[in-house]
């Protein structure tokens, strides 16, 4: 018996020892040679290795088990183990090229068979950084501009709006999801590919496809990352000393004979460092943001939840919010049934309030920011200023905002016959919004004053839904491939709002409308709105032998927003592409994997502007009048009517040529393009008398044109253990405005104080340049002042010199130039990345630069920061003020001597009290080169190896580190060279830096953060 056991134990150990065995391996290309660095996984395991340098590779393995085979321009290939020892796997190079699909509106191409614009983002990089998909975006599609979030393709192609089409998952106008949720994002950059989306394409297409579940085992991923946050650059101010010094210089150059300067400035010495109001307000930021989600399914059901916890507080005190956020993806498949759906939650709440930026720069340094007599606490302006103190109004007011938002859809196909499929897609996107606002009962000295207390509530509420058909048909016919699309969409949108405010509170703590002690104070207004479009689509794409191709798209939209006259417009384009690669004499040239030539033509709209602009409009809010000493509610008008506005239309052409050479390693893609925009709708200004007041009528009376080239290269590559892939882009674009139909030009820009307009738009120009008087340097000689003594009667030595340009002697607008333009030549990115995979886990390594040449800002900052012409706090540039010779000054106050030497190298004007010159007005002296060359992005990897992760149950394992904006290079004096648009309604004010005194663009802060990425 015990022979028996024995042999039995050794039986059973010999079949264990025959199941597992220690598999040779050699991963070789298609060529025979061997692949180094290739990726072997064994199939539902996280056991994985990389070949050596001889292509080799070691496993112990069972038979039947299966291996999956990766390498960069490779075929992913999977081998089953059989009975042999070594095997040799061979990989096929760079079909996956071939293969890759790409998501266009209202379906799916083969990258290859494209024939329009679209670029194809890398979602690798979009977790590599907060805000990855904003960075991602700026620096590695050509083409694409962002400034302070707003993102231009292909240039400014009308003077309102130029937002892209957001398409999330086939949702026009879909939730944005987080980087971690994102599988592909495609821009759709000219009329052939956006013209499926008709009217509102023409700013170009922004389509994200969402991850989605899989069928095998649940899956856990967790991405979480946390930060802090600097202000990049920040602009010093004068201390105490030095502008108690400046007072003193201002007053002296008004009168030399004046004796009653202040007391309290009359000994800068004892003054010392004093005190600076922007360091009060500035801290240090942090964020934290944590994504978790679920997935997996079957072969005919999956699933993918996920939740968001995500908080900010801002480099600005009194400003933080929180965010919770929640998607649910699943799909289901009953024969030729499927089902699926993406709905997105997401919650919002911030706490803020108002602060005046320019007012803290303006504080006197001379002064305290607090004083314990105070009942706020905070003390008042003085020492000749009259500023109000921004520090106090961020505690003495609040505001509570809450955003709620339901988006996303849900869709069902069937496949009628082979080839023809139905689809019917709807879509919610609904939003609840509350807006709640105190300002307190308040004295701050003289000048800050708010009795009694006041509270602001509003709340508005906006239901859009959109219903889609489609029918979609597929069929190849020998070396004939064709797919068609036909389809009819609605939309409806409907808005309404109430706002509510009172005054007299009994307690910050009781804010209760109904509570207010002041019954008269109370005000209640509310609001309606609703629009509406509907549309038919279609498209036709034709394959001949995968190398002819040919598309026709076709969306006939009509808008509410005309009248019936007008209301539908219709958008053409046609596209087509030759792969030239694909012909018997390419043979010839090996070392070209993939070549084509692209051209499409098309005609897309624009038909966003406001409601019922064709027709009259009433406004009842906060309008009464008294008949017998009655209060009665009346009406007046508001905007004035137009019936004959019409679709604004774009035509668009582009050329393009896609190369891809050595195993597609090295790859080139090139576009020219030119944009046409005609009837552009634009709101023509009218005599205030006719009763309308800045509601202007909306005419179709302009054209832009915008010509340029978008270039993107790659090349990418691996060598034994390291693996590395780069990529640069550049575009350049020239806009120009080639009608108008107001006298040819547009002023906008306002800027205050003054409300000087310092753009102007007009025929010959690009949209939105810069306007205002050109100087000459200035004043250094008496000759000087005597020659322009009959439009400078007031200058002196020092003074701005402007240039009298007519030479009628008189200084006035007919002296004003073009001062240059926000639109740069060209904006430029490049990135790289490298990894190194070693025994104890693999390293990386990426970053992102991006830049833009030859724009121009508007520094408005400049007025207050070095205008020398008050009592208020100056930038430390005014230092190096003009001075004609040396001033010893003693005061007549304290008797303290004041030693300012000479400075005639200089362009900083002298100090004045009042400004007799006017050196402040709008002038190319406040414009500046606004080029510049940012690090956006540095990140450093380290994910763990395979044989410690399988111990551990997992399959990966990634921690980062990293930073945002590390490095500037630029010339531009103020906080941040992407200034944005005072107004995000219209490109006519973009590039003002510092427009208002509460639209200061405030910089990109500097981040560094860390995270951690973990998927079991």
């Amino acid at each position: 018996m015990k022979w028996l056991l024995m042999a039995s134990m050794l039986m059973g150990i010999g079949r264990l020892s025959a199941q597992e065995k220690v598999i040779h391996g050699k991963i070789i290309s298609d060529q025979g040679k061997p692949i180094i660095g290739a990726s072997i996984k064994v199939k539902d395991k996280t056991l994985s290795t990389l070949t050596n340098e001889k292509g080799e590779f070691v496993l112990k393995l069972n038979p039947g088990e299966v291996l999956i085979v990766s390498n960069v321009g490779y075929n992913q290939a999977e081998y089953v183990i059989g009975n042999s020892s070594e095997i040799s796997i061979p990989l096929v190079a760079a079909e996956i090229a071939v293969d890759e699909v790409v998501v266009v509106g209202y379906g799916k191409q083969k990258k290859v068979d494209l024939t329009s614009s679209i670029a194809v983002v890398d979602t690798k990089d979009l977790v590599k950084v907060p805000g990855g998909t904003i960075a991602t975006l700026q620096s590695a599609v050509p083409g694409v501009q962002v400034t302070n979030g707003a993102i231009r393709i292909r240039g400014v192609g009308s003077i309102n709006g130029t937002d892209p089409l957001y398409v999330v998952d086939g949702m026009i106008g879909g939730a944005m999801p987080d980087e971690n949720n994102i599988a592909s994002i495609q821009v759709l950059k000219d009329a052939a590919s956006s013209a499926i989306y008709g009217s509102r394409g023409a700013n170009g297409v922004i389509l994200v496809t969402t991850k989605r579940g899989k069928a095998g085992e649940v899956k856990l991923d967790y991405n979480a990352f946390a930060g802090i946050k600097n202000i990049s650059h920040n602009i010093p101010l004068l201390n105490g000393q030095q502008l108690a010094e400046l007072i003193n210089e201002e007053m002296y150059n008004k009168d030399p004979s004046r004796k009653d300067y202040l007391a309290a400035l009359s000994k800068p010495s004892d003054i010392g460092h004093g005190y600076n109001m922007m360091d009060e307000l500035l801290q240090t930021g942090n964020y934290q943001r944590h994504n978790l989600s679920v997935s997996g399914g079957s072969q005919n059901a999956n699933f993918r939840l996920s939740g968001i916890y995500a908080t900010d507080k801002s480099i600005i005190i009194q400003d933080k919010n929180k965010y919770y956020g929640a998607q649910f993806i699943s799909d289901f498949t009953k024969g030729k049934l499927k089902i699926g759906e993406t709905l997105s939650l997401g919650y919002t709440r911030r706490n803020w309030s108002d602060k005046n930026i320019i007012d803290a720069q303006k504080w006197s340094s001379t002064l305290p920011l607090y004083d314990a007599n105070s009942s706020t606490g905070f003390a008042g302006a003085g020492n000749g200023t009259d500023v109000q103190s921004a520090l106090a109004n961020a505690y003495l007011n609040k505001n509570v905002n809450d955003n709620f938002s339901v988006n996303g859809n849900a869709w069902a196909t069937y496949e009628i016959i082979k080839g023809l499929v139905y689809k019917f897609n709807m879509g919610i996107d609904l939003s609840r919004v509350r807006n709640e606002g105190y300002i307190g009962n308040y004295s701050v000295g003289q000048y800050q004053n708010h009795n009694p207390d006041e509270l602001n509530i509003s709340s508005s509420q906006n239901n859009r839904w959109l219903f889609e058909n489609t029918l979609t048909y597929e069929n190849n016919f020998g070396k004939h491939a064709i797919s068609a699309l036909a389809g009819i969409t609605s939309e409806e949108s409907r808005y309404n709002a109430v706002n509510a405010g009172a005054r007299g509170l009994p307690s910050p703590d009781v804010l209760i409308l109904n509570s207010a002690s002041l019954a008269s104070s109370r005000l209640v207004g509310s609001g309606v709105g609703q629009s509406a479009m509907y549309s038919m689509l279609g498209r036709v794409n034709y394959n001949y032998d995968n190398r002819y191709l040919l598309t026709f798209n076709m969306r006939r939209d009509g808008s509410a927003n005309f009248s019936n006259q007008y209301r539908y417009g219709n958008f053409p384009s046609v596209s087509a592409g030759w792969r030239i690669s694909q012909e018997s004499f390419m043979k010839a040239f090996p070392a070209i994997s993939e070549l084509k030539l692209r051209a499409s033509y098309g005609l897309l709209g624009n038909s966003d502007i406001a409601q019922y602009q064709y027709q009259r409009t009433v406004s009842f809010d906060h309008v009464w009048y008294y008949l017998n000493n009655v209060m009665v509610t009346g009406a007046l008008p508001q905007t004035p009517s137009n019936p004959n506005v019409k679709w604004e239309s774009q035509y668009s052409t582009d050329l393009g040529l896609d190369l891809e050479l050595f195993d597609h390693k090295l790859a080139l893609t090139v576009d020219y393009y030119n944009k046409k925009t005609e009837d552009m709708l634009i709101n023509v200004p009218i005599s205030f008398t006719a009763g309308y007041g800045n509601n202007f009528p909306v005419l179709n009376a302009g054209s832009i044109r915008n010509r340029g080239w978008d270039i993107l290269a790659s090349y990418k590559d691996q060598v034994g253990n390291f693996g590395y892939r780069i990529g640069a882009n550049i575009s350049f674009v020239k806009n120009r405005v080639l009608s108008l139909g107001n006298n040819n030009e547009i002023l906008w820009g306002s800027i205050s104080p003054g409300g000087e307009n310092v753009t102007r738009t007009a025929v010959g120009r690009s949209v939105g340049e810069f306007w205002g008087y050109t100087t000459n340097g200035l004043y250094t000689s008496q000759a000087q002042l005597d020659a322009d003594k009959a439009f400078a009667p007031h200058a002196a030595l020092g003074d701005v010199r402007f240039n009298d340009r007519n030479g009628d002697k008189v200084l006035n607008d007919q002296d004003k130039d073009f001062l240059g333009s926000p639109i740069p030549d060209f904006s430029y990115g490049f990135n790289a990345d490298v990894n190194y995979n070693s025994s104890i886990g693999t390293f990386d390594l990426s970053m992102m630069w991006q830049g833009s040449k030859g724009n121009d800002i508007y520094n408005n900052s400049r007025y207050w920061g070095e205008g020398m012409y008050h009592y208020y706090n100056n930038f430390a540039s005014t230092l190096d003020r003009y001075r004609a010779e040396e001033l010893v000054f003693k005061n007549p106050v304290s008797g303290e001597t004041t030693v300012y030497p000479k400075n005639t190298d200089t362009t900083i004007p002298r100090a004045v009290l009042g400004d007799p010159n006017q050196n402040l007005r709008a002038s190319n002296r406040f414009v500046e080169d606004g080029s510049y060359l940012r690090l956006k992005v540095l990140n450093i990897g380290y994910s763990f190896s395979s044989p410690r992760l399988e111990r551990w149950k997992i399959d990966r394992l990634r921690f980062y580190v990293g930073a945002k904006n590390l490095l500037t290079f630029t010339k531009y004096s103020g906080y941040d060279p992407e200034v944005g648009s005072g107004d995000t309604r219209s490109n006519l004010s973009r590039g003002i830096d510092g427009q208002t005194p509460w639209g200061l663009s405030f910089p990109n802060s500097r981040e560094y953060f860390m995270g951690i990425q973990f998927t079991f």
